[in-house]
């Protein structure tokens, strides 16, 4: 029941956040890609260090988020999101930002979210250059119902995948 309650208010935040974006006119997705895979077959890979749990994490965490770009065009190679998960973050809703690698024209980026993630891709002038939605997938085998949120090393290591889309 508790999982479930997570996912309500992290579809909350996310579209809370999704529509605070909203202002003046929005610019066009140019690309759409997928990376790490898709949510059936997520190989996108999200580590945290130390693990996030849910007690509200007491300084900035290490935070990295890598996988294959596919959809042709912009959306090839590799992309890696590095960074930080925000002081003040736990299990429940996280807020993290940092470095993005592999995309030509992304440099950093800034997110919030848990099971479901609206990310924001900045270029290095700090333009909006495009968006990502992730969705964390399924926990390891030995982590069913995100158990390690409640243990003192926490979520570490978890599987996603993203719609990525790169505006003009």
């Amino acid at each position: 029941m508790r999982f479930r309650a997570t996912i309500g208010i992290m579809a909350l935040a996310a579209s809370c956040l999704a529509l605070a974006g909203g202002g003046s006119a929005a610019a066009q997705a140019s690309s759409t890609c997928t990376w790490g895979g898709t949510p059936a077959a997520p190989t996108g890979r999200f580590t945290v260090s130390p693990g996030l749990t849910n007690t509200p994490a007491p300084e900035p965490l290490k935070f990295s988020a890598t996988g294959v770009l596919a959809g042709g065009g912009r959306c090839t190679g590799q992309m890696t999101l590095a960074g930080q998960v925000n002081a003040g973050s736990t299990c429940l809703l996280a807020s993290f930002e940092g470095t993005v690698r592999g995309v030509p024209g992304v440099a950093r980026f800034w997110g919030a979210g848990n099971g479901l993630v609206q990310g924001f891709l900045y270029d290095k002038d700090g333009n909006l250059v495009g968006a990502d939605q992730p969705s964390v997938g399924p926990p390891p085998a030995d982590d069913p119902l995100y158990l390690n949120c409640g243990s003192p090393q926490g979520e570490t290591d978890l599987g996603f995948s993203a719609i990525v889309e790169l505006f003009d």
